[in-house]
């Protein structure tokens, strides 16, 4: 039976309930990878890393590795940016594993928008409550940025209503400058879990538009099921990465 190692790397987070939910994440994905190897003779072994704040990071996890297995890393990421396209290819590079792939991120896909839309009804939010603004962490790559606003274009065909996309990061459009200029009824986080965008999110929301209810992040550590719908997205860009 072959091994193949699964390098789990998410951004990392000072938030307890943001890294509950991830280990949640990967808890399940390792669930998926071990039900899924049993009829490939497969065995996938599941490790985390982060590019900051938590470690091990994703060099050193890297590093740690079995160097004549087959390694993915996969981002436990929504969008590519400078984390996919730098720190993981470093890490890749760097590693010394004889074959080693990099899947790619979790989004944009049409399964985190319905996420997205479920978290916006438990907040209160129905058809025909107008436009929505969409909060995304931003990124100083175009295509990373490109990757939020389909998110977005994803949102809004899930909705049925107008949504817009704006960073939380000081990168234009400025989420705070939407909000304020639109006041919507609901902000949708498409950030995975509780963390340092989320909480200045609805800060900045309740600063300049303080009518607005700001739905929760995608994951938290008390619901499986979402914790299954972004397993689910990594384990098809596993795979993806498998096949390609």
């Amino acid at each position: 039976m072959k091994t193949i190692h699964i390098l789990a790397t998410a951004h990392g987070t000072d938030s307890a309930e943001g890294r509950a939910a991830i280990n949640l994440v990967r808890v399940e994905l390792d669930d998926m990878l071990r039900a899924h190897g049993g009829s490939q003779h497969t065995q996938y072994q599941v490790h985390e890393a982060y590019v900051d704040v938590q470690s091990p990071n994703v060099d050193e996890a890297a590093l740690a590795l079995p160097k004549e297995e087959l390694c993915v890393i996969v981002p436990i990421l929504l969008s590519t940016g400078f984390h996919t396209q730098v720190d993981l290819r470093r890490a890749a590079k760097n590693s010394g594993i004889a074959q080693v792939r990099i899947a790619e991120p979790l989004g944009p896909d049409a399964s985190l928008a319905a996420l997205q839309r479920a978290r916006l009804e438990q907040a209160g939010w129905s058809p025909g409550a107008g436009m929505v603004v969409q909060g995304s962490a931003g990124s100083s790559r175009q295509d990373g940025r490109e990757d939020m606003s389909q998110a977005a274009a994803l949102l809004e065909a899930e909705l049925g209503e107008p949504v817009r996309n704006g960073f939380v990061a000081a990168i234009d459009p400025k989420l705070a400058d939407l909000a304020e200029t639109e006041q919507p009824s609901f902000a949708s986080p498409y950030l995975l879990a509780e963390g340092f965008f989320a909480g200045k999110m609805r800060r900045d929301i309740e600063r300049v538009s303080p009518g607005t209810t700001v739905a929760a992040p995608l994951v938290n550590s008390h619901d499986t099921a979402s914790a299954r719908i972004i397993a689910t997205c990594a384990l098809n860009r596993v795979m993806e990465a498998l096949r390609n």
